[in-house]
């Protein structure tokens, strides 16, 4: 498994969940996407607003996403 973190570089909510993220013990690695220069994984997945959190196993089969700024505590339940 592993989290997709689609973002852009103009997003301010983007740039503080990277933060919130960087902070955390999360059980997955962080794949970080911008969706200005990867418009392809962008639509892969249905990105339709940024910050978008995407929780996805080895084969790249989206199991659960998470839209929006967030507290750590929303994302460590959003992962249970």
């Amino acid at each position: 498994m592993k989290i997709l973190k689609f973002s852009a570089d103009w997003c301010t909510p983007c740039r503080r969940i990277k933060t919130v993220l960087e902070e955390m013990e999360l059980p997955y690695p962080v794949e970080s996407i911008d969706i200005d220069k990867n418009p392809e994984k962008s639509g892969e997945y249905g990105i339709r607003g940024v910050p978008t959190l995407v929780l996805v196993t080895k084969e790249g089969k989206e199991q659960r996403r998470l839209v929006g700024i967030k507290t750590p505590a929303e994302i460590q339940e959003w992962l249970s």
